[in-house]
C-alpha cells in the first residue's frame, strides 16, 4: 500500500530557514517528521482501528489484544508506534520533490487507510505550523515591548530621584533613552508582523492516495509529471513575487532614487574569500579594483570633514553585508595615505574584527571605556600599520546600546582624536540593534554598506527612517559584493 505526496517547496521555504540549511537537509527533516512519534500517534488516534489489523495477523490475536489504539495503555501505545514505524517506509523520489510512503501489512484495506491518514496528518501538522508561526512572532514581540516599556519607565523614575548626582542622572537618562529607542524599533517590527501578508501557498499536498489495488504506473507517472510541472510554476511565481516585493539592491540609480543618498561606489565580489581566513594560509581580504573605489570613498569622506581628525562609522541594514571587510580595507588605505589610523570593532554582538585581528579573547574595549586615558596602553598594534580596539567576548551582562549612549564613549572618542588622524568604527546592523543610533552623536560621518542582489531596498529605507541620528550623518552608500560584469560592462 503506497501513497505519494509533494513536499513543501524548498525555494519557497528558504527565507524562513537558517542560511546553512541545504535542500538535502530540508528534505531529510520532512521525512523524519512524517515518520515521527507524534505524527504516527495522532494518525492511530484518528483511525480508531484495532492495531492488530495493522501489525499482526488479526485471526491469531486474542480478544484482549483487539481494542482501539486510544484505549491502550501508554506502554502498549509506545510499542505499537514503534512497530508501525518499522513497517512504514518513507522514501524521497523525483530529486527530493516527492515523498513515497509505503506500509507493509497483511490487511491491505487497513494498511491503505493508515498510509492516507499519515499523509493527511503530516499535511495538517505543516499547515498548523505555518499558521502558528506569525502568531508566535507577534506574542514574542508583545513580550519584548512590555519589558522595554517597563525598563524605560524604571530608568526614568530612578533618574528623577538623582537630582544631586548629575553624572548618575545623565547615565540613567541615557539608559531610558536607549530603552525608548529599542521600544520604537520593536514597535515597528510588531506593526510589520501584524500586517504581514500570508505566505504564498507552496506547502505539501497529496498526489496519490493508497488503495488496496495497485495504481497503474502510467497514471502515477502522469500525475507525478503534472505535479512537478505545477511545482515548478509555483516556484518561479514565488521567486518573481519575492523579487518584486523585496527589491534587492541591483542598480546605483535605483538605490539613489529610493534612499535620497548618493552611491559612493561599488566593490566587486571575491568568491570563496573571507575577511580574515582562520587557517592563516591566505592573507586578509584586500579589495582592490581598477577604479580604486574605496580609496576614492575615503578621500571624499575626509575632504568633507575639515576640522581635525575624522571619525567614520561603517554600518549596514542587516548582518552579513560585508561592512567589517569595508571598515578593515578603509583602515588599510588610510595607513597607505600616511594617516595615523585607529580601527574600532563596535559590533559587540558579532565581533568579527576582534576575533580576526586581536587573537585571543580580550576585554580592552571595556577597559578603555572605564578609563579613556588608558587608550594607548590597550590598543593592539597590527601588522597592517593601524591600531585596533575591540573586545572578543563581553558577556551577556553588557548592554552595548547603553555603552554607546554613555558619556564614556564620547570621552573615548575625544581621547582618540588626540592620538589619531582617522578613527573608523565598525557598527552593528541598523535593522537588528540600536547601537549605531546610540553611537551616532560621537561620529563625524557614517557610511552604509549594502550587498548587491541581497539587501532589500525597503528594509534599507526603513532602517534609515528608524535611525534619524545615523541618517543625518550618512554621507552615502557603498554597494558591496557586486559581480564583475556589473562593474565592468562589456
Amino acid at each position: 500500500m503506497t501513497g505519494e505526496a509533494l513536499l513543501p517547496s524548498f525555494q519557497a521555504s528558504a527565507g524562513t530557514l537558517p542560511g546553512s540549511v541545504s535542500k538535502e537537509s530540508f528534505v531529510d527533516a520532512q521525512l523524519q517528521t512524517i515518520k515521527s512519534d507524534p505524527i504516527i500517534s495522532a494518525t492511530l488516534d484518528k483511525l480508531e482501528l484495532d492495531p492488530a489489523h495493522l501489525i499482526s495477523d488479526a485471526s491469531t490475536s486474542s480478544p484482549e489484544q483487539r481494542s482501539p489504539y486510544a484505549k491502550r495503555s501508554d506502554a502498549e501505545k509506545l510499542k505499537i508506534v514503534g512497530k508501525v514505524k518499522e513497517l512504514l517506509t518513507v522514501t524521497p523520489i523525483a530529486s527530493g520533490s516527492v515523498v513515497r510512503v509505503t506500509f507493509a501489512s497483511r490487511d491491505p484495506e487497513s494498511g491503505a487507510k493508515l498510509v492516507n491518514a499519515v499523509l493527511d496528518t503530516y499535511l495538517e501538522d505543516y499547515q498548523k505550523s505555518v499558521r502558528d508561526a506569525p502568531k508566535q512572532a507577534v506574542q514574542e514581540l508583545e513580550q519584548r515591548l512590555d519589558k522595554l516599556q517597563e525598563r524605560a519607565a524604571t530608568a526614568e523614575e530612578q533618574a528623577s530621584t538623582q537630582s544631586e548626582k548629575t553624572s548618575d542622572r545623565r547615565k540613567l537618562e541615557a539608559l531610558a533613552s536607549t530603552y525608548r529607542s529599542l521600544h520604537q524599533q520593536t514597535l515597528s517590527e510588531y506593526s510589520n508582523a501584524l500586517n504581514a501578508e500570508p505566505p504564498v501557498s507552496a506547502g505539501p499536498r497529496v498526489l496519490t492516495r493508497a488503495s488496496p489495488e495497485r495504481t497503474s504506473p502510467a497514471i502515477s507517472s502522469a500525475i507525478l509529471g503534472a505535479a512537478l510541472l505545477g511545482g515548478g510554476v509555483i516556484g518561479v511565481a514565488y521567486a518573481a513575487r519575492r523579487e518584486k516585493v523585496t527589491r534587492p539592491v541591483r542598480t546605483l540609480d535605483g538605490l539613489e532614487a529610493d534612499t535620497g543618498l548618493p552611491v559612493l561606489g561599488a566593490v566587486s565580489l571575491i568568491s570563496g574569500r573571507k575577511l580574515y581566513p582562520k587557517n592563516g594560509s591566505e592573507p586578509p581580504l584586500l579589495l582592490h579594483d581598477d577604479k580604486d573605489c574605496l580609496r576614492g570613498v575615503l578621500l571624499r569622506l575626509r575632504e568633507n570633514i575639515t576640522k581635525g581628525p575624522s571619525v567614520v562609522g561603517i554600518a549596514s541594514t542587516l548582518d552579513g553585508e560585508g561592512k567589517s571587510t569595508i571598515a578593515f580595507n578603509l583602515a588599510v588605505l588610510g595607513v597607505e595615505g600616511g594617516a595615523r589610523v585607529l580601527l574600532i570593532d563596535g559590533n559587540l554582538h558579532r565581533p568579527a574584527l576582534a576575533r580576526g585581528l586581536s587573537g585571543a579573547a580580550q576585554g580592552e574595549f571595556l577597559s578603555v571605556l572605564q578609563n579613556p586615558s588608558d587608550l594607548e596602553r590597550n590598543v593592539v598594534d597590527t601588522e597592517f600599520g593601524f591600531d585596533f580596539l575591540g573586545a572578543d567576548n563581553v558577556g551577556d551582562h553588557v548592554r552595548p546600546a547603553v555603552l554607546f549612549a554613555s558619556p564614556e564613549l564620547r570621552q573615548l572618542i575625544a581621547q582618540a582624536r588626540q592620538n589619531y588622524d582617522l578613527i573608523i568604527c565598525d557598527l552593528p546592523a541598523l535593522g537588528n540593534h540600536a547601537d549605531a543610533q546610540a553611537a551616532a552623536p560621537s561620529l563625524d560621518v557614517c557610511v552604509l554598506v549594502a550587498a548587491w542582489g541581497s539587501t532589500p531596498t525597503p528594509a534599507l529605507v526603513r532602517a534609515l527612517k528608524s535611525s534619524p541620528a545615523v541618517s543625518a550623518r550618512t554621507a552615502g552608500i557603498i554597494i558591496n559584493k557586486a559581480p564583475l560584469e556589473v562593474l565592468r560592462p562589456v
